[in-house]
Order: structure tokens, then sequence, then C-alpha cells
């Protein structure tokens, strides 16, 4: 065996590593499209977010999305806040400034139990699953 040598392929050979190249691409591409759109689920459950009686669509105007990982500060007229983190597609509240903190210790919002709501009160929010 030479080192350094190179063959010369023929005509029909190339049209066949072209051909080789183009399904190999194409393969490459329709796995990809399958694996992102069925293998690695996005979450379609819809989060709703109110204070005071009104639906809160966007904050710090970020929209609030459950396969968006993020932390969102929620805060009132007088100084007081709410703290939500969305992570692995669960949301909860993380801090508040209200005296009892029961929002913050529900912990994450459960989506296997029907009518699952964190509840803040003293801040009038309420975040719950469509």
């Amino acid at each position: 065996m030479l080192i350094g040598k190179r063959e010369k392929i023929s005509e029909e050979q190339n049209k066949k590593l072209e051909l080789y190249a183009i399904i190999g691409i194409t393969i490459f591409a329709i796995v990809s499209y399958l694996i992102t759109n069925f293998v690695i689920k996005k979450d379609t459950r819809n989060v709703a977010v109110f204070v005071n009686g009104k639906r809160v669509t966007l904050i710090e105007g970020r929209k609030i999305d459950l396969n968006a990982q993020g932390t969102y500060v929620l805060g009132g007229k007088n100084g007081e806040y709410n703290v939500i983190e969305i992570k692995d597609h669960k949301i909860r509240c993380i801090d508040a400034n209200c005296p009892d903190k029961v929002c913050v210790n529900h912990g994450y919002l459960n989506p296997d139990v029907d009518n699952d709501m964190i509840v803040c009160a003293p801040h009038g929010l309420l975040i719950s699953y469509e």
C-alpha cells in the first residue's frame, strides 16, 4: 500500500456518494424533527395568574409560560410582592412579604390535584391551571 497516493473516483461513484449524502442528511432531518416534536414534549397546560381578580399575562414584559424557566416578581402599590418561579414545567411562589406565607409554604402547583391553587389572600394573588 502506498501512502499519499490517491485514486480517482469515477463520475458514477461520485454521483452515488452525493446520493448517499443527500439520503443521510434527509434521514437526519426527519429523525431530528420526530425527536423534537414527539419525544421532547412541551407542556401544553396553561397557567392562570390573577391579582385582585384581574388576569395577569405578562410580568416584567415576559409571558407566563410553563415551558420557559424563570423568576417573576409581582409587586403591588403598597410595597407588597410575590416572587413566582417556573422551573421544570412547574410553578410555585418562592417568596412573599405577606405575614402568613401560605403561598410560599404551598410549594409547587400540583397538576394531578383537581382545582389546586396557590393563594396569597393578603396580596390578592391566585395561581391555578386552566
